[in-house]
């Protein structure tokens, strides 16, 4: 649950305040106030964790903006939601870095929209380390794809890897494992505010080297928000490398969140005609529905095979030209789905997938060697040091 800070002008106004927070279901005041603070007890109110939020009561727009200054230095990255105040008090606050604005009262539904938007506009930045997998139509092999590229990650370039099934109501992992699962994707979520250490070595399920958070293969009763994908994330970023979500073919208010926050979105396709068009579309969603910026979208064409549609062909199709192409290697991409990881950096399959991670993560050492023509240094399979080659 995101904290926060409120300042008011009265215990009527914080009461009012308080029931937003506790109805939102989304924020807890860790701190509030029935007056405007000052000195000591400016201190006293402040000396607590980096809130994610402050709400500040613009009944006296002086007050108000001596307790604004001095929280800014003190909580510089926090984000500002004011409430009440006139259009000529809300025009000279945005000169000091103030742009989240409500009536007083307001609307429950609009205080939980602000304060997504306050909340987000502050963590907007990609995560390097994320990386987002979704198939252009089911059957491209999106969740095999990604299986083996985490465990190459994890194997072969010695990361520390989360590989998150996203796929809440039917995500097949579990059963290419025949894992016997410690915990669910649904379960983290429902607890991704309240996530520590206990609760998550309880919640994924190491395979190959890999932490999986697989799917339970239901949704829950509470469906997940974006702010539980936003938790999740905060929770993990520190504890790995790299971060593996293999999505759905379906974004939604939700996952919109590892979307907006990915490094890349991968659009995984086959040569097949409508799975092509279907890249198309989906990259036009993503571009127009859900924010991806063009140059944070890749386009990866699974199971290629140079007898079916050509590069130029599928450029054609997709308006996009592919950026990755991992060969087709039947035999191997079944022993994956049967719970064959790590998949050797050694036949067709494997030295792409090694290419692919390579590529991904920006790894290159000098001499111009590529890790799967180098001899493993200390324990097979593993790799310390790799040159990507450019996307063909």
């Amino acid at each position: 649950m995101f904290q926060g800070i409120a300042i008011h002008s009265s215990s009527v106004r914080r009461q009012y305040t308080h029931a937003l927070a506790v109805n939102s279901g989304m924020l807890m005041l860790t701190r509030t106030t029935d007056s405007y603070p000052t000195g000591n007890e400016l201190v006293r109110l402040t000396a607590v964790s980096r809130p994610d939020v402050l709400l500040i009561d613009l009944e006296n727009p002086d007050e108000a903006m001596s307790c604004i200054k001095s929280l800014q230095e003190i909580f510089p990255e926090a984000p500002l939601i004011c409430f009440g105040g006139t259009a000529a008090n809300h025009k000279s606050f945005r000169l000091f870095g103030v742009h989240h604005y409500l009536p007083y009262p307001c609307e429950p539904h609009d205080f939980i929209a602000a304060l997504a938007e306050a909340i987000r506009a502050q963590h907007a930045e990609p995560m390097p380390e994320l990386f987002a997998f979704i198939p252009a139509k089911a059957g491209s092999g999106c969740t095999t794809l990604t299986a083996g590229v985490a465990a190459t990650m994890a194997n072969s370039l010695g990361k520390r890897v989360l590989c998150v099934e996203a796929d809440l109501r039917s995500g097949p992992m579990a059963m290419m494992f025949e894992a016997s699962t410690r915990g669910s994707i649904q379960g983290a979520l429902s607890a991704a505010y309240e996530l520590d250490n206990f609760k998550w070595q309880n919640s994924v399920t190491s395979i190959c080297g890999v932490d999986f958070l697989l799917s339970a293969g239901g949704v829950p009763k509470q469906i997940p928000e974006w702010s539980h994908y936003f938790a999740l994330l905060r929770f993990v970023r520190e504890r790995y490398d790299v971060i593996l979500f293999d999505l759905p073919e379906l974004i939604n208010d939700s996952t919109e969140e590892v979307i907006r926050r990915a490094a890349l979105t991968i659009v995984v396709t086959t040569q097949e005609p409508v799975a092509l068009k279907m890249a198309e579309r989906r990259i036009h969603q993503l571009r127009t529905t859900w924010g991806a910026e063009e140059s944070r979208i890749r386009l990866l064409v699974n199971r290629w095979t140079s007898r079916d549609t050509s590069v130029d062909e599928v450029a054609a199709i997709v308006a996009t030209p592919p950026h990755f192409k991992i060969p087709n290697d039947y035999q191997r991409a079944r022993q994956v789905q049967a719970g064959g990881l790590p998949v050797p950096p050694v036949g067709p399959l494997g030295k792409a997938l090694l290419e692919f991670s390579e590529q991904l993560l920006g790894i290159s050492a000098p001499g111009g060697t590529h890790a799967a023509d180098r001899k493993p240094a200390g324990l097979s399979g593993m790799f310390r040091s790799f040159v990507s080659r450019p996307a063909r």
